[in-house]
């Protein structure tokens, strides 16, 4: 089997089954600050690798190639990180995944919008399919009324930067070893984060951090950033972007039994119908190699 299909498959699956972990260390640190804290963690993770398997030095990026690594982080990590955990505030973790699973039917949409490429019957298929499984999450009985139409905003806003990110992966191409990019992506992710993050460290109870929080945030910058950005470029360029847009359903599949598993959620009707419904969609989006997919969502 293509290695490459393990490693993309591994990538999602850790991305999925860190959504009630992050659900559940919002009751204990800010946004900002778990944000930029667990992105410098994960680069301080990632840089003797980067220095010594890679051989690569971040001094010796070109500023292009830091323009491209910045785009990506700041709309594929931070944003899209920090508006999923302002969801999930009022949102189930398994409500969450499905959202993001919105993500390859809103890159069809921005690249017939914004890159003019036609859309086909099938294409308008997946569309529709992914739009009509996240108006079921939003009826009144569905997650039985506790989620608000500001968490489905924040949930929206944060698939959107990751389809944005995947357009503008179009446009800034770049080729550096993988550990390094992710290296690059998570110091940025951690710079962009860090004036919203002092702001809320300044007024944070720090005694009041318990052992079991650092160590999630520990997970969380091990298993949710470096391993993943790590394993999502190894394993892209292996295997046609068909096979990556595919694999974003691995997401809701991992959050759902994992919430259910160990978090105590449940999975109601309309989670079920939702779920069919975007699996399908990414189905029906991916059947056939797309000019647009080129790069698909990592975080």
């Amino acid at each position: 089997m293509n290695r490459g299909y393990v490693y993309v498959l591994l990538c999602y699956f850790l991305i999925g089954i860190s959504y009630p972990v992050a659900k559940e260390a919002m009751n204990q640190v800010p946004i900002w600050l778990f944000t930029s804290l667990t992105f410098a963690m994960a680069f301080v993770m990632l840089m003797p690798f980067a220095r010594f398997v890679d051989k690569a030095r971040l001094r010796a990026i070109g500023l292009r190639v830091w323009l491209a690594v910045s785009v990506q982080s700041l709309l594929g990590a931070m944003l899209y990180t920090v508006f999923l955990l302002y969801g999930l505030e009022s949102a189930s973790a398994i409500m969450a995944a499905l959202f993001t699973s919105l993500a390859p039917a809103l890159v069809l949409s921005l690249s017939s919008l914004l890159l003019k490429e036609r859309l086909t019957l099938r294409k308008l298929l997946a569309i529709t399919l992914a739009v009509a499984g996240i108006l079921v999450l939003t009826l009144p009985a569905a997650d039985g009324g506790h989620t608000t139409w500001l968490g489905v905003g924040f949930l929206l806003l944060s698939t959107l930067c990751t389809a944005i990110s995947v357009i503008a992966a179009n446009r800034l191409d770049v080729t550096l070893p993988p550990i390094t990019l992710s290296a690059g992506v998570c110091l940025t992710g951690c710079l962009f984060s860090l004036p919203m993050a002092l702001g809320q460290a300044a007024t944070f109870d720090w005694h009041g951090l318990g052992a079991s929080t650092w160590w999630v945030m520990v997970y969380y910058a091990a298993l949710v950033w470096a391993a993943p950005y790590v394993l999502f470029f190894m394993g892209v360029t292996r295997i046609p972007a068909s096979a990556t847009g595919m694999a974003i359903a691995v997401v809701p599949l991992a959050a759902t039994f994992f919430a259910i598993a160990f978090y105590g959620e449940t999975l109601h009707l309309s989670d079920t119908i939702a779920l069919l419904l975007v699996t399908i969609s990414i189905i029906a989006a991916e059947s056939s190699p797309l000019a647009t997919a080129d790069t698909a969502q990592t975080t």
